[in-house]
Protein backbone atom coordinates (compact mmCIF):
# COMPACT_ATOMS: atom_id res chain seq x y z
CA UNK A 1 0.00 0.00 0.00
CA UNK A 2 1.14 3.56 -0.97
CA UNK A 3 1.99 5.56 1.72
CA UNK A 4 0.12 8.22 0.82
CA UNK A 5 -3.10 6.21 0.44
CA UNK A 6 -2.23 4.27 3.94
CA UNK A 7 -4.55 5.96 6.33
CA UNK A 8 -7.52 6.55 4.41
CA UNK A 9 -10.15 3.83 5.99
CA UNK A 10 -9.57 3.97 9.19
CA UNK A 11 -12.93 3.75 11.77
CA UNK A 12 -12.81 5.59 14.96
CA UNK A 13 -13.85 3.72 18.11
CA UNK A 14 -13.72 4.58 22.27
CA UNK A 15 -10.58 4.36 23.83
CA UNK A 16 -10.78 5.10 27.81
CA UNK A 17 -8.08 7.53 29.10
CA UNK A 18 -6.19 8.00 32.54
CA UNK A 19 -7.49 10.91 34.75
CA UNK A 20 -5.68 14.22 35.62
CA UNK A 21 -7.28 16.15 38.86
CA UNK A 22 -7.10 20.00 38.14
CA UNK A 23 -9.68 22.28 37.52
CA UNK A 24 -11.19 23.86 34.38
CA UNK A 25 -9.56 27.14 33.59
CA UNK A 26 -12.06 28.24 30.71
CA UNK A 27 -11.98 32.21 30.67
CA UNK A 28 -15.49 33.22 30.25
CA UNK A 29 -14.33 36.50 28.41
CA UNK A 30 -12.63 34.20 25.78
CA UNK A 31 -15.26 35.44 23.55
CA UNK A 32 -13.74 38.67 23.69
CA UNK A 33 -10.76 36.96 22.36
CA UNK A 34 -10.45 36.95 18.49
CA UNK A 35 -8.65 34.05 17.83
CA UNK A 36 -9.07 30.48 19.14
CA UNK A 37 -6.19 28.64 21.05
CA UNK A 38 -4.86 25.44 21.23
CA UNK A 39 -2.28 24.08 23.15
CA UNK A 40 1.28 23.34 21.83
CA UNK A 41 1.83 19.51 23.70
CA UNK A 42 5.84 21.13 24.30
CA UNK A 43 4.29 22.71 27.27
CA UNK A 44 3.78 19.14 28.93
CA UNK A 45 6.72 17.90 28.09
CA UNK A 46 8.45 18.30 31.17
CA UNK A 47 5.75 16.10 32.98
CA UNK A 48 5.67 13.30 29.96
CA UNK A 49 9.39 12.70 30.59
CA UNK A 50 9.06 12.68 34.22
CA UNK A 51 5.96 10.28 33.82
CA UNK A 52 3.59 12.28 35.33
CA UNK A 53 1.36 12.79 32.09
CA UNK A 54 0.62 10.39 29.53
CA UNK A 55 1.42 11.85 25.64
CA UNK A 56 -2.22 10.06 24.44
CA UNK A 57 -4.32 12.34 27.07
CA UNK A 58 -3.34 15.47 25.72
CA UNK A 59 -6.85 15.86 24.22
CA UNK A 60 -7.65 15.46 28.13
CA UNK A 61 -5.99 18.12 29.41
CA UNK A 62 -6.58 20.76 26.71
CA UNK A 63 -9.98 19.89 27.44
CA UNK A 64 -10.05 20.71 31.05
CA UNK A 65 -7.63 23.80 30.34
CA UNK A 66 -10.00 25.18 27.87
CA UNK A 67 -8.38 25.18 24.65
CA UNK A 68 -10.24 24.09 21.04
CA UNK A 69 -7.12 23.11 19.48
CA UNK A 70 -4.54 20.65 19.59
CA UNK A 71 -0.99 21.15 18.33
CA UNK A 72 0.55 17.72 18.93
CA UNK A 73 4.59 17.00 19.27
CA UNK A 74 6.19 14.32 17.39
CA UNK A 75 8.85 13.55 20.12
CA UNK A 76 5.84 12.21 22.61
CA UNK A 77 4.79 9.56 20.04
CA UNK A 78 8.24 8.42 19.57
CA UNK A 79 10.95 6.54 21.89
CA UNK A 80 9.68 5.42 25.26
CA UNK A 81 7.60 7.97 26.39
CA UNK A 82 3.79 5.99 25.44
CA UNK A 83 2.72 3.19 28.19
CA UNK A 84 1.57 1.80 25.10
CA UNK A 85 4.10 1.57 22.67
CA UNK A 86 3.54 2.53 19.07
CA UNK A 87 6.36 2.18 16.57
CA UNK A 88 7.24 4.57 13.81
CA UNK A 89 6.37 1.68 11.13
CA UNK A 90 3.18 2.61 8.77
CA UNK A 91 1.42 0.11 11.06
CA UNK A 92 2.66 2.14 14.10
CA UNK A 93 1.34 4.95 12.79
CA UNK A 94 -1.58 4.22 11.84
CA UNK A 95 -2.72 3.17 15.34
CA UNK A 96 -1.45 6.31 16.34
CA UNK A 97 -3.40 8.45 14.52
CA UNK A 98 -6.66 6.03 15.06
CA UNK A 99 -5.75 6.68 18.93
CA UNK A 100 -5.21 10.50 18.57
CA UNK A 101 -8.62 10.99 16.76
CA UNK A 102 -10.61 8.80 18.95
CA UNK A 103 -9.64 11.14 21.90
CA UNK A 104 -9.67 14.55 20.08
CA UNK A 105 -13.14 13.94 18.77
CA UNK A 106 -14.11 12.41 22.34
CA UNK A 107 -13.47 15.81 23.26
CA UNK A 108 -14.34 17.86 20.82
CA UNK A 109 -10.40 19.24 19.60
CA UNK A 110 -9.09 20.27 16.57
CA UNK A 111 -6.38 18.66 15.23
CA UNK A 112 -4.17 21.62 14.47
CA UNK A 113 -0.34 20.79 13.27
CA UNK A 114 2.58 18.15 14.29
CA UNK A 115 5.49 19.13 15.35
CA UNK A 116 8.27 17.48 13.47
CA UNK A 117 11.92 17.19 15.86
CA UNK A 118 13.75 14.62 13.40
CA UNK A 119 16.49 14.37 11.49
CA UNK A 120 17.84 14.31 8.82
CA UNK A 121 18.54 18.14 9.20
CA UNK A 122 16.63 20.24 6.36
CA UNK A 123 18.85 22.64 6.50
CA UNK A 124 21.77 20.65 5.06
CA UNK A 125 21.62 18.20 2.34
CA UNK A 126 18.75 15.57 2.42
CA UNK A 127 18.42 12.10 0.16
CA UNK A 128 15.84 10.38 1.82
CA UNK A 129 12.29 12.35 3.37
CA UNK A 130 10.91 8.82 4.19
CA UNK A 131 10.50 9.74 8.01
CA UNK A 132 9.30 12.90 7.18
CA UNK A 133 6.77 11.84 4.75
CA UNK A 134 5.31 9.51 7.18
CA UNK A 135 4.32 11.96 9.93
CA UNK A 136 2.81 13.94 7.23
CA UNK A 137 0.40 11.07 6.16
CA UNK A 138 0.03 10.91 9.67
CA UNK A 139 -0.99 14.72 9.78
CA UNK A 140 -3.16 14.42 6.69
CA UNK A 141 -5.45 11.64 8.32
CA UNK A 142 -5.45 13.10 11.44
CA UNK A 143 -7.07 16.43 9.83
CA UNK A 144 -4.56 18.76 10.83
CA UNK A 145 -3.50 21.14 8.35
CA UNK A 146 0.08 21.71 8.97
CA UNK A 147 3.20 19.85 9.97
CA UNK A 148 6.39 22.40 11.00
CA UNK A 149 9.99 21.43 10.39
CA UNK A 150 13.09 23.13 11.53
CA UNK A 151 15.67 24.51 9.34
CA UNK A 152 18.73 24.73 11.18
CA UNK A 153 21.83 23.34 9.26
CA UNK A 154 25.51 24.53 9.29
CA UNK A 155 25.79 28.05 11.44
CA UNK A 156 28.91 29.21 9.42
CA UNK A 157 27.49 28.80 5.39
CA UNK A 158 24.63 31.49 4.76
CA UNK A 159 24.46 30.23 1.33
CA UNK A 160 24.29 26.50 1.51
CA UNK A 161 21.65 26.71 4.01
CA UNK A 162 19.67 28.71 1.77
CA UNK A 163 19.96 26.25 -1.18
CA UNK A 164 19.44 23.39 0.87
CA UNK A 165 16.29 24.52 2.78
CA UNK A 166 14.71 25.70 -0.24
CA UNK A 167 15.50 22.68 -2.04
CA UNK A 168 14.11 20.19 0.91
CA UNK A 169 11.09 22.46 1.87
CA UNK A 170 10.17 22.86 -1.97
CA UNK A 171 10.49 18.33 -2.09
CA UNK A 172 8.41 18.35 0.94
CA UNK A 173 5.08 20.64 0.06
CA UNK A 174 5.02 18.56 -3.18
CA UNK A 175 4.66 15.96 -1.56
CA UNK A 176 2.18 17.14 1.40
CA UNK A 177 0.07 19.09 -1.25
CA UNK A 178 -2.18 16.42 -2.57
CA UNK A 179 -2.88 15.49 1.15
CA UNK A 180 -3.86 18.70 2.20
CA UNK A 181 -0.82 19.26 3.95
CA UNK A 182 1.10 22.52 4.93
CA UNK A 183 5.03 22.90 5.49
CA UNK A 184 5.68 25.68 8.53
CA UNK A 185 8.83 26.33 9.19
CA UNK A 186 9.40 27.64 12.57
CA UNK A 187 12.25 30.65 14.11
CA UNK A 188 13.76 27.73 15.81
CA UNK A 189 17.33 28.54 16.63
CA UNK A 190 20.55 29.11 14.15
CA UNK A 191 19.89 30.85 10.58
CA UNK A 192 16.24 30.50 11.32
CA UNK A 193 15.69 32.59 14.23
CA UNK A 194 17.19 35.99 11.46
CA UNK A 195 13.65 36.64 9.88
CA UNK A 196 15.19 38.15 6.68
CA UNK A 197 17.28 34.74 6.47
CA UNK A 198 13.84 33.03 6.62
CA UNK A 199 11.65 34.89 4.94
CA UNK A 200 13.95 34.34 1.70
CA UNK A 201 13.99 31.27 2.01
CA UNK A 202 9.90 30.89 2.12
CA UNK A 203 9.84 33.32 -0.57
CA UNK A 204 11.96 30.85 -2.83
CA UNK A 205 9.89 28.25 -2.25
CA UNK A 206 7.27 27.94 -5.16
CA UNK A 207 4.31 26.19 -3.66
CA UNK A 208 1.07 27.53 -2.36
CA UNK A 209 1.28 25.37 0.92
CA UNK A 210 4.87 26.54 2.50
CA UNK A 211 4.50 28.71 5.19
CA UNK A 212 5.89 29.77 8.46
CA UNK A 213 5.15 29.53 12.25
CA UNK A 214 6.41 32.46 14.14
CA UNK A 215 7.10 31.46 18.02
CA UNK A 216 7.42 34.85 20.13
CA UNK A 217 10.16 33.60 22.09
CA UNK A 218 12.49 32.08 19.23
CA UNK A 219 14.98 34.82 17.98
CA UNK A 220 18.44 33.93 19.73
CA UNK A 221 21.12 33.68 17.07
CA UNK A 222 24.20 32.18 19.15
CA UNK A 223 23.57 31.01 22.84
CA UNK A 224 26.86 30.92 25.36
CA UNK A 225 27.74 26.91 25.54
CA UNK A 226 28.34 26.69 28.33
CA UNK A 227 25.45 28.78 29.87
CA UNK A 228 22.96 26.66 27.76
CA UNK A 229 23.76 23.54 28.27
CA UNK A 230 23.76 24.58 32.36
CA UNK A 231 20.16 26.61 31.27
CA UNK A 232 18.78 23.13 29.15
CA UNK A 233 18.75 20.85 32.25
CA UNK A 234 15.82 22.78 33.26
CA UNK A 235 13.42 21.77 30.56
CA UNK A 236 13.62 18.30 32.85
CA UNK A 237 14.54 19.19 36.22
CA UNK A 238 12.56 22.57 36.32
CA UNK A 239 14.39 25.37 38.53
CA UNK A 240 14.37 27.30 41.67
CA UNK A 241 12.87 30.43 41.87
CA UNK A 242 15.59 32.66 43.60
CA UNK A 243 14.69 36.25 41.94
CA UNK A 244 11.59 37.97 41.03
CA UNK A 245 13.12 37.22 37.40
CA UNK A 246 13.56 33.62 37.00
CA UNK A 247 15.86 32.20 34.67
CA UNK A 248 15.08 31.69 30.76
CA UNK A 249 16.65 30.27 27.91
CA UNK A 250 17.55 33.55 26.94
CA UNK A 251 19.70 34.37 29.67
CA UNK A 252 22.47 32.24 27.73
CA UNK A 253 21.76 34.28 24.45
CA UNK A 254 24.77 36.41 23.53
CA UNK A 255 23.59 37.51 20.11
CA UNK A 256 19.58 37.71 18.93
CA UNK A 257 17.16 39.19 16.07
CA UNK A 258 14.52 41.66 17.33
CA UNK A 259 11.78 39.71 18.11
CA UNK A 260 8.70 42.45 17.35
CA UNK A 261 10.80 43.22 13.94
CA UNK A 262 11.07 39.31 13.27
CA UNK A 263 7.82 38.70 14.41
CA UNK A 264 6.16 41.17 12.11
CA UNK A 265 8.11 39.73 8.66
CA UNK A 266 7.03 36.75 9.58
CA UNK A 267 3.72 37.23 10.36
CA UNK A 268 3.26 37.63 6.22
CA UNK A 269 3.55 34.02 5.63
CA UNK A 270 2.12 32.46 8.72
CA UNK A 271 -0.13 29.65 8.65
CA UNK A 272 -0.34 29.89 12.81
CA UNK A 273 1.28 31.81 15.28
CA UNK A 274 2.94 30.31 18.81
CA UNK A 275 2.28 32.15 22.00
CA UNK A 276 5.81 31.20 23.77
CA UNK A 277 6.59 32.21 27.25
CA UNK A 278 9.78 32.10 29.46
CA UNK A 279 8.30 33.10 32.63
CA UNK A 280 6.61 35.45 34.72
CA UNK A 281 7.26 38.47 37.06
CA UNK A 282 4.90 39.33 39.77
CA UNK A 283 2.64 41.15 37.84
CA UNK A 284 2.18 37.95 35.29
CA UNK A 285 4.13 39.78 32.47
CA UNK A 286 6.33 37.89 30.36
CA UNK A 287 9.78 38.90 31.62
CA UNK A 288 11.61 38.23 28.02
CA UNK A 289 8.27 39.17 26.21
CA UNK A 290 5.57 42.22 25.75
CA UNK A 291 2.36 40.54 25.13
CA UNK A 292 0.84 43.58 24.56
CA UNK A 293 3.32 44.39 21.71
CA UNK A 294 3.06 41.46 19.91
CA UNK A 295 -0.37 41.32 19.97
CA UNK A 296 -0.52 44.36 18.28
CA UNK A 297 1.72 42.72 15.52
CA UNK A 298 -0.25 40.03 15.04
CA UNK A 299 -3.61 42.19 14.63
CA UNK A 300 -2.35 44.29 12.90
CA UNK A 301 -1.07 41.21 10.13
CA UNK A 302 -4.79 40.03 9.60
CA UNK A 303 -4.34 36.66 10.91
CA UNK A 304 -7.16 34.77 12.09
CA UNK A 305 -6.00 31.30 12.45
CA UNK A 306 -5.27 30.11 16.00
CA UNK A 307 -2.41 30.98 18.60
CA UNK A 308 -0.77 28.07 20.25
CA UNK A 309 0.38 28.60 23.99
CA UNK A 310 3.60 26.83 24.60
CA UNK A 311 4.75 27.26 27.89
CA UNK A 312 8.10 27.31 29.29
CA UNK A 313 8.57 28.59 32.50
CA UNK A 314 10.74 26.36 34.26
CA UNK A 315 9.97 27.90 37.81
CA UNK A 316 6.62 26.58 37.58
CA UNK A 317 4.43 23.66 37.28
CA UNK A 318 3.61 22.87 33.77
CA UNK A 319 -0.09 23.06 34.39
CA UNK A 320 0.25 26.12 36.57
CA UNK A 321 2.84 27.68 33.21
CA UNK A 322 0.03 26.77 30.97
CA UNK A 323 -2.84 28.67 32.91
CA UNK A 324 -0.59 32.09 33.55
CA UNK A 325 0.17 31.72 29.63
CA UNK A 326 -3.29 31.66 29.17
CA UNK A 327 -3.72 34.29 30.92
CA UNK A 328 -1.19 36.60 29.56
CA UNK A 329 -2.88 36.11 26.23
CA UNK A 330 -6.26 37.36 26.86
CA UNK A 331 -5.13 40.01 29.30
CA UNK A 332 -2.47 41.72 26.39
CA UNK A 333 -5.52 41.66 23.62
CA UNK A 334 -6.74 45.32 22.47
Amino acid sequence: MKRRKFLNSLCLGTTAISSLNFTNVYNPFLKDFPYKLSLAQFSLFRLELMRKSDPMDFAKIAKELGFEGLEYLQMSYTGGLLRERKKTSLSGIKKLAKDLNTRANDYNQKNILIMIDIGPDLGTLVDNFDDYHTWIDCASEMKCHSVRVNLRGSDDNLSEWSENSINNLSKLCNYAKPLGINILVENHGEFSSNADYLVNVVENVNYNNIGTLPDFGNFCLKHDEKKYAETFKFFIQGAEKTSDRPPTLYDSCIDRFDMYDGIEKLMKYAKGVSAKTHGFDSEGNDVDINYKKMLQIVKKSNYSGFIGVEAQAFTMDPIEAIKASKKLLLNSYS
